[in-house]
């Protein structure tokens, strides 16, 4: 009797805890790492039951659901991890992209407050804003919204120019010059559209700063200062202004 209650006892000592959100979690990766992305998911859901409010969980099932193709699932749990990263521009601007592709009216709001984020971040890489501003200017093109086209591809050509100038091809071949004459192109017919907007004459004062050309530059920074007050400019946009502003005001000798 003695002997059979110390195995009794040996199998009390060998439970083992029940898994942890992180533990569903990790087999859900391992799962996806070995293209297994249904499986995957159920992991996932495991993990949500003991972690409801888990983010990083959420965003492992948008990129289960986008391996499968269930855009629509995958979009659901990227509003989870966006709602609860609001800061994180990058992965807006993916669900922003979600919403686009799938005909929702709120994809417009979601590239237009990652191109604000974006701004705010010197680390993150001018690709992000270019990819925000195409998509923007294809749903203003399907809208017949001419200012918004011309602004959103001037912007785009502004950005890629800019990239283009600090590269060595751009010494021999200047293709970079050839991209910011075409932005001043596109900001002009914008600028033409709505002459009472400030955003198409501070974009066109940054391509002639960067061309050089420093008479039509002032011009368009002046006109950019006095319409900021009334119209839209991103936050990032309005510092800016401002900062330009102060450097072109001659200093003035103290009395």
């Amino acid at each position: 009797m003695f002997c059979t209650g110390c195995q009794g006892l040996a199998g009390l000592g060998s439970f083992e805890p029940a898994p942890t959100a992180a533990d569903y979690w990790a087999q859900g990766q391992a799962a996806m790492h070995r293209g297994m992305p249904l499986r995957a998911i159920s992991f996932y859901h495991l993990s949500l039951e003991r972690g409801p409010e888990a983010a990083q969980t959420h965003l492992s099932l948008a990129a289960a659901h986008l391996e499968l193709g269930d855009r629509a699932r995958a979009s659901h749990h990227l509003a989870h991890y966006v709602a609860a990263h609001p800061d994180d521009g990058e992965l807006r601007s993916r669900y922003a992209d979600l919403l686009w592709q799938l005909g929702a009216p709120e994809a417009r709001a979601e590239f237009e407050r990652s191109i604000e984020i974006v701004q705010d971040q010197e680390e993150t890489a001018d690709s992000v804003l270019i990819h925000c501003h195409s998509r923007l200017m294809e749903m203003a093109e399907a809208g017949s919204d001419a200012y918004g086209e011309h602004l959103h591809r001037g912007i785009g050509l502004y950005l890629l120019g800019r990239a283009a100038a600090g590269t060595p091809e751009a010494d021999a071949e200047l293709p970079s010059e050839g991209l910011l004459c075409k932005a001043a192109g596109e900001l002009t017919l914008a600028r033409a559209e709505r002459p009472d907007e400030a955003r198409p004459s501070w974009y066109l004062y940054q391509v002639w700063s960067t061309l050089s050309q420093r008479l039509p530059a002032r011009r368009c920074l002046e006109e950019a200062r006095e319409l900021a007050p009334f119209t839209y400019l991103t936050p990032a946009e309005q510092r800016s202004l401002l900062l330009a502003r102060q450097a072109t005001e001659p200093v003035r000798a103290p009395k």
